[in-house]
């Protein structure tokens, strides 16, 4: 899956719309700084704090969510052991990301802001625009929701992100928005926000011809 980011990505015209972002805010640069304290307040995650946790992710989602599970109490025992995990930095196997997947209305998607706000620093969210802009193509439900890719989006993630030219993007859109976050949030923010303008420019000159 990198190679086909790779094949398509262009990390010149990527550094190019991290120096051409401009501050826009949206009700989510309120409750972002929040979501994260929530998290970075919890010394160990709970079952009250999980399902707090992700009734407020799906804030930014844009359909009501529901725990799917044929156990719903085993699966968050599991749920609650891989994300108290992750909160000390260690990244979910397929296994795993597949049970939290499963339990969290079956979608990747909403796993993962939870997962971003639980250790922003390791998780990056994934989503259709980011998947679009990665690679020119629309964001079908078996595209984003495997987790192998969104694993490889990690990994790219941490590839851009050591780009020495980065640190610079890095800092001056922190420096816009007027608070500070990770490089796993900016590199996925730009890829957002461009990801978005890109597909409905595209719908606009398949109308248009």
């Amino acid at each position: 899956m990198i190679d086909k980011f790779k094949n398509h990505f262009s990390i010149d015209n990527f550094f190019q719309d991290c120096s051409n972002f401009k501050v826009d805010k949206q009700t989510y640069d309120i409750s972002y700084p929040e979501f994260l304290k929530y998290f970075s307040d919890i010394k160990t995650i709970t079952k009250h704090n999980l399902v707090i946790g992700i009734n407020f992710t799906y804030g930014w989602m844009p359909t009501i969510f529901d725990f799917r599970s044929e156990n719903i109490d085993k699966s968050i025992d599991k749920a609650i052991e891989i994300l108290n995990n992750a909160k000390n930095g260690i990244t979910p196997n397929i296994s795993e990301f597949e049970t939290l997947k499963s339990l969290f209305n079956n979608s990747l998607v909403g796993t993962t802001k939870l997962l971003h706000f639980i250790n922003p620093e390791i998780f990056a969210i994934w989503d259709s625009r980011v998947y679009y802009y990665l690679t020119g193509e629309l964001a079908h439900h078996y595209r984003i929701g495997n987790c192998e890719s969104y694993l490889s989006f990690l990994t790219f993630c941490k590839y851009l992100t050591e780009f020495d030219e980065y640190e610079e993007l890095h800092n001056s859109i922190c420096e816009k928005l007027g608070y500070t976050m990770t490089k796993f949030r900016t590199v996925e923010m730009i890829m957002y926000l461009n990801g978005g303008k890109a597909q409905k420019n595209k719908n606009i000159s398949q109308n248009i011809f």
